[in-house]
């Protein structure tokens, strides 16, 4: 199962300009922060108006209830 999450609003201390520039920094974000699995991810992707696209992968029924899936789905559009 694949899920798209758009984030409008980080954490203190992540610039939107830096996260903007490098890929590495977005995904860096999703699983230091967020603490999304890494291996969840699929992409991650800077929007022009300075909102950060996810596109999760390998969803199973039961992550659902997982903190870091309930925090992404309170954070996200």
């Amino acid at each position: 199962m694949e899920s798209i999450f758009v984030v409008k609003q980080f954490e203190l201390g992540w610039d939107v300009l830096d996260l903007l520039a490098d890929t590495y920094l977005q995904e860096e974000y999703c699983t230091d922060i967020l603490e999304i699995p890494d291996d969840k991810i699929y992409g991650t992707e800077m929007m022009e108006d300075g909102q950060l696209e996810i596109v999760l992968t390998d969803l199973e029924k039961s992550e659902f209830t997982e903190d870091w899936y309930i925090n992404l789905n309170r954070i996200s559009a």
